[in-house]
């Protein structure tokens, strides 16, 4: 059964996002910049819940991962 849920990042979480983004390596990157997808969205951020808790990850258009969440 699914159920509304508001879902959110902590400032250090998004901080740590945004400077992985900008850091590692992937042939998306154009330069200094990331190159940008048909909708501009290079990084996706999914939100997972789970009986323990909420599990969080960030996803480069490259296909590498940043786990934010360890449960």
């Amino acid at each position: 059964m699914f159920t509304q849920r508001h879902f959110n990042l902590k400032p250090e979480e998004f901080d740590r996002i945004k400077e992985w983004a900008n850091t590692h390596k992937c042939k998306c990157r154009c330069g200094d910049k990331a190159s940008l997808s048909c909708c501009g969205g290079e990084i996706s951020i999914t939100f997972t819940p789970t009986a323990l808790g909420i599990a969080k990850s960030a996803r480069c258009i490259c296909g590498e991962t940043l786990e934010l969440s360890s449960l």
